[in-house]
């Protein structure tokens, strides 16, 4: 929101600029010559700068979710990590409960005949 309410204005101010300069001027650049408005030049290099601008923030915007996404295979590895420590502090202090004997089915007799 903060950019609307910076580059509306701009926008605004750089349109009624073009508007208000439409006549013609000679221009050079090194040996090219040409003739054109002082308003359309003004868009020109608006333009120009406004796309410079939209490719070093998508570049900045690459590097930014190459980030993102190494921290969050990071963060699934370090989850991954503590469950299996969980799992493995869980087994060392509450081992697995051994069943007790189960009792004879009969009482105990003596196996030679009297």
């Amino acid at each position: 929101m903060l950019r609307l309410l910076i580059t509306i204005p701009f926008l605004l101010a750089l349109i009624v600029f073009s508007a208000c300069n439409q006549d013609s001027i000679q221009m050079w650049f090194l040996d090219w010559g040409w003739k054109s408005s002082v308003g359309v030049l003004t868009l020109i290099v608006a333009a120009f700068f406004f796309a410079l601008g939209a490719l070093s923030l998508w570049f900045a915007e690459l590097r930014q979710r190459g980030r993102a996404r190494r921290a969050e295979q990071q963060i699934r590895t370090l989850e991954e990590q503590i469950a299996e420590l969980r799992r493995q502090q869980a087994e060392t202090f509450n081992p697995p409960a051994v069943p007790p004997p189960a009792p004879p089915a009969a009482p105990y007799r003596d196996v030679l005949p009297r």
